[in-house]
């Protein structure tokens, strides 16, 4: 009897961790996929620009760029670190597409802030609005929008993970299961 509830207690646990870890991962891949859907749509919309092709080609270089530190702060914020120290958090070490194209404001920015992915998340969206008045993003409003709703589900993706990353599994009911299996260890 009271080895079966041991049993019963140590599947259902691992089950739950089984769970929470596939959700972990899935979230993270439709934050990836949506993410670069809507980057992917943006550079496809530039083929209408009326734009000069520098202005168009640096537009297109700066949202590669950004895109690609949202996606690295994204994964340093799921990462479960403690550590403030941004050279221990392992995301950090990835490699990013020309971060030497930002201009070092920017990149001192994202180090100092609190809410790396949102400021990133926001620059994005600000240099897309502000190249569809310069003539670079020449596409209609609801066509544009869906790339905005992409990014945005991206974004709700991330929370998801971060969610996962950031709640621990419930201390009452990890702390009951250790506690049978020190009593059936000692029977």
């Amino acid at each position: 009897g009271f080895s079966a509830l041991v049993g019963f207690l140590i599947v259902f646990r691992t089950s739950q961790a089984y769970h929470r870890f596939e959700d972990g991962v899935t979230h993270i891949h439709r934050m990836q996929a949506e993410w670069f859907d809507a980057c992917a749509a943006v550079i496809a919309f530039c083929k209408m620009s009326q734009a000069s092709s520098k202005a168009t080609m640096e537009f297109q270089h700066t949202l590669i760029r950004l895109f690609s530190v949202l996606h690295a702060v994204a994964l340093a914020e799921i990462e479960d670190c403690n550590s403030d120290e941004l050279h221990e958090v392992k995301a950090f070490k990835y490699e990013l597409v020309d971060v030497e194209g930002l201009d070092a404001v920017t990149l001192s920015e994202v180090q100092r802030s609190r809410s790396k992915v949102e400021l990133v998340y926001q620059w994005i969206q600000q240099l897309i609005i502000t190249n569809i008045d310069n003539n670079v993003l020449r596409v209609p409003a609801p066509i544009l929008s869906r790339s905005f709703q992409e990014l945005a589900s991206g974004m709700v993706q991330f929370h998801e993970a971060v969610k996962i990353s950031t709640i621990p599994f419930p201390f009452p009911y990890a702390q009951s299961c250790e506690c049978l299996l020190m009593v059936h260890w000692f029977l």
